[in-house]
């Protein structure tokens, strides 16, 4: 007999349980039925199950584990097996059932979530609302959560290590140091002057500057760092205010493209720090000034400005208005830039086309001289048609494409014959004035808003107490205890005593750092009993929008008004609508569809040309459908069958099509074929498959998962995986027959294979296919240029794929439409695993036996009332579960 279900847990095997006695019919059926595999020697049993007992412990979180995942697989019919020695009667299962129901409704109520610790993600979005600081990160090194359940924020997965606490100690230090820093003095230093020379300047090759003879010439107006010349030689030695004075002038020949200019050049001064921000946007920099520099006569010598520096900046000179430029906001060049110079260079045009980028790691004056030898050969085809329109894709970043041609020639033809604008040098002194840094001055007014007005009429711990008040209640996500809060005024109290010459603002950095590690703070639903308002508020908000509840949920609870369920509903409802809802989208999606795996698998080139805006664009479809799903509350059905997705052109190259745009929007086709649904998104196909083979078991057991709510128990041990052969000589069916023909594996096999085989169309990357690949490209090879330049094709075509397949019960399967079919057909099925996983996500735990009559419960009211998404997820909020500590 085998034990067909997969258990997370040890039990002790030898003696008998102490408690409450077992009835002597149900020792009987255990006898008849069961201690074939589960009684006897230790090593011998089954999934290390022991049932030779006379009496159970209801008390036993492990005893509760055990019957109520009894229950399930008799229910079920997985257990007793057909193939046991003595099968059960339908009245004896029906007894077991009857009886086993009744202990475990009276021992195993709705209910049973441990305390929960905030997970990675929560931890800091909370922080994020509490500081109000939206921009704040955790460190890389900050540990990952564990998944359990499927999850990352179920209770038992999250544990506390020393390390953990040694991080959140470590951040909680930072973020004091950051809200309340600690006084700066003004130094007291002398003005120097420094000469930065042209050649002193700087910036990366190709981004528009570049030294020439006696001057630091500048070319591109891209909305880009990297276009500036940058003073590497000099940075500010202190924040304060410094005299600028700038030596430059223009540079013009008759053998110009563009016409000659007579309107003064626009030269602007940007500051940075050194080392960071090499690639911003200008608009994202700071301008500290800017002069104008005339188009004719001689250099335009010393024009002064006076500037504000901090400390570690150094200064970047821009052309702002020349004729390589970005539209607004945009860091690309812009495309009227890029047309103009296409169809009215029509030499070029042809001669860009014919090099295709040349040779690959060309420099710009190598790819600008390929150019001009092939325009003045007088080979090229003016005549070509495709030279009086613009290209359908510009490219840019490191792609290959009329965008970078454009930029590379442009430039260099500047450089050589104009228009340019030439920083011949510059003189700075100072400081002349020592400041704060801006960021000092950012710091403190934001301590002080943090802290509140110190009032000369308040004591220091008046306003101890009065922060404290707030500070704890918006930490603790409840109103703050008068216990609670004299302690943190004694500690501030104690502080000061201790430190008589410290501030009062030291000893709350004390406090702020106290409260960040303490259980209040990491924690949520401690305690017992049912969930009070305040907590029942932090279990909605972070279901629902992944941080702590925002005011007017909090003013929710305050009232009691969300224990009533008109008061629940109408706050899920609010919530739901809120922006905050696409942390539920993603962190939910993600996990249950497995894309948050895509980040760790790169599709073989061999297969196609991948890159990072594609695996966006496959994770933004997942998430735009959830979320269509979701807020037009549609119904369940569509998740199987559709009839629309997201896309945009980077998943041209999945499901075919002639979108032209970056943006994702919404697409239609017919019911009924192989598009769309959770059986249709490449992203989930390339999640449940490892980028360079499929494997029918890792989409199978997928699918019994996610979609059918039916988990297998993990392969026994010894058994070796298998390897798809992508030489072409065996089908994947013929490897899968030794495992369905191997009496360990055969039972779990005939529910997984049957629907692996069905998603077989579906290739590494969810492309539709109809054969199997045969790689023609060596992948422990270095692949060759010329395999490259040939789209990243290394295949062709193998065997034909065999998709059809018979499944457990019977039911004769084509292709995954077929699969669609059978699923709307069973609805009833996908219905039970959704609402099962939002329970355990929601919740936060392994579901008790009464959660699972719940989940019946709400499953039966979802099919009769045909629920749409949203309607799922509020019976889920409003259910006696989710109440339930």
């Amino acid at each position: 007999m085998k034990w067909q279900v997969c258990f997370y847990w040890s039990f002790v095997a030898s003696g008998l349980l102490i408690g409450e006695s077992l009835p002597p019919g149900i020792k009987l059926f255990l006898q008849q039925h069961c201690h074939q595999c589960h009684a006897g020697r230790d090593d011998a049993l089954e999934g290390g199950v022991r049932l030779d007992i006379n009496s159970l412990d209801w008390e036993s979180a492990h005893t509760l584990d055990l019957w109520t995942t009894i229950h399930e697989v008799v229910e079920s019919g997985d257990m007793p097996p057909e193939d046991a020695d003595a099968f059960p009667a339908a009245k004896q299962r029906k007894n077991l059932l009857e009886w086993l129901e009744a202990e475990l409704v009276n021992h195993a109520p709705p209910g049973g979530t441990l305390p929960r610790r905030l997970n990675r993600v929560e931890y800091q979005n909370t922080i994020r609302d509490l500081f109000d600081d939206p921009e704040f990160e955790l460190p890389p090194s900050f540990p990952s959560d564990v998944s359990n359940l499927g999850f990352d924020n179920v209770a038992s997965g999250l544990v506390m290590s020393p390390p953990l606490m040694a991080q959140y100690l470590e951040i909680a230090t930072a973020i004091a140091n950051e809200w309340i820093p600690e006084p700066t003095q003004l130094p007291r230093v002398q003005p120097r002057s420094y000469r930065v020379t042209a050649s002193d300047l700087n910036t990366d090759e190709g981004g528009g500057g570049k030294a020439v003879e006696d001057a630091f010439r500048l070319v591109s107006s891209r909305n880009m760092a990297s276009a500036a010349g940058w003073t590497g030689s000099f940075e500010a030695p202190y924040s304060g205010t410094y005299q600028l004075k700038i030596d430059a002038r223009t540079f013009q020949t008759d053998d110009m493209f563009y016409e000659k200019r007579t309107r003064p050049f626009q030269l602007q001064v940007y500051a940075r720090q050194n080392g960071q921000e090499k690639y911003a946007r200008f608009s994202d920099l700071r301008l500290v000034g800017e002069v104008f520099i005339s188009a004719v006569g001689a250099p335009s010598l010393g024009h002064a400005l006076e500037i504000e520096m901090d400390a570690g900046e150094i200064l970047g000179l821009r052309w702002a208005d020349g004729p390589v430029y970005s539209d607004p906001g945009r860091i690309d060049l812009s495309h009227s830039f890029l047309e103009n110079r296409l169809l009215n260079d029509r030499a070029f045009y042809a001669a860009a086309l014919e090099l295709n980028g040349g040779k690959r790691g060309s420099s710009q004056v190598e790819f600008y001289e390929a150019i001009r030898e092939l325009m003045e050969g007088q080979t090229l085809d003016l005549s070509d048609p495709a030279l009086t329109h613009p290209p359908e894709v510009y490219g840019g970043g490191l792609f290959n494409g009329p965008h970078n041609w454009c930029k590379a020639y442009a430039q260099e033809e500047m450089h050589r014959q104009g228009p340019a604008l030439d920083v011949l040098g510059l003189s700075i002194t100072g400081p002349n004035r020592v400041m704060l840094s801006q960021k000092t001055r950012d710091k403190i007014k934001r301590s002080r808003e943090f802290l509140g007005r110190h009032s000369s009429e308040l004591t220091d711990v008046d306003f101890a107490e009065r922060f404290l008040r707030g500070f704890l209640s918006k930490a603790f996500r409840s109103p703050v205890e008068e216990g609670q809060l004299s302690q943190y005024v004694k500690m501030v109290q104690t502080h000061r005593a201790d430190f008589p010459k410290k501030r009062i603002e030291d000893a709350l950095h004390l406090a702020v750092r106290k409260v960040l590690i303490s259980p209040q703070f990491l924690f949520r639903e401690i305690g017992n009993g049912g969930l009070g308002a305040y907590e029942l508020a932090s279990r909605l908000s972070y279901f629902l929008n992944g941080s702590a509840p925002d005011d007017l949920l909090m003013s929710a609870a305050n009232t009691d008004r969300i224990l009533q369920p008109e008061g629940l509903e109408a706050e899920a409802r609010r919530l739901l609508q809120k922006p905050g809802r696409k942390q539920f989208v993603k962190h939910f999606t993600g996990q249950w569809l497995a894309t948050r795996k895509l980040k760790d698998i790169m599709p073989d080139p061999r297969l196609l040309k991948f890159y990072e805006p594609d695996r966006q664009a496959m994770i933004e479809e997942v998430e735009l459908f959830f979320d269509e799903m979701l807020h037009h509350n549609r119904p369940l059905k569509d998740f199987i069958d559709p009839g629309f997705s997201f896309r945009n052109k980077n998943l041209n190259k999945i499901y075919g099509g002639t979108l032209t745009e970056s943006a994702m929007q919404r697409v239609s086709f017919p019911k009924g074929g192989n598009q769309g649904g959770l059986l249709g998104m490449a992203a989930i196909m390339m999640a449940t498959a490892n980028g360079v083979d499929t494997h029918p078991v890792h989409r199978g057991v997928w699918l019994l998962e996610n979609v059918l709510g039916q988990p297998t128990a993990p392969p026994p041990p010894g058994v070796p995986a298998i390897a798809p052969d992508t030489s072409g000589a065996r089908s994947m069916r013929e490897q899968m027959a030794r495992h369905a023909s191997d009496s360990h594996c055969a039972r779990c096999h005939q529910k997984i294979d049957p629907l692996g085989f069905v998603m077989e169309t579906f290739d590494p990357v969810g492309r539709w296919r109809e054969h199997y690949p045969i790689y023609t490209e060596d992948a422990s090879q270095t692949l060759k240029e010329e395999f490259y330049a040939n789209q990243g094709r290394g295949t062709r075509l193998g065997p034909r794929i065999d998709a059809s397949a018979t499944l457990a019960d019977g039911t004769v399967i084509g292709d995954v439409r077929d699969l669609k079919a059978y699923l709307l057909g069973h609805m009833d099925l996908f219905t039970h695993c959704l609402i099962e996983k939002l329970m355990v996500y929601s919740l936060g735990r392994k579901l008790s036996f009464g959660d699972r009559r719940v989940l019946q419960q709400l499953t039966a009211e979802a099919i009769q009332s045909q629920y749409g998404l949203q309607d799922v997820i509020l019976a889920v909020i409003l259910s006696d579960s989710f109440k339930a500590r």
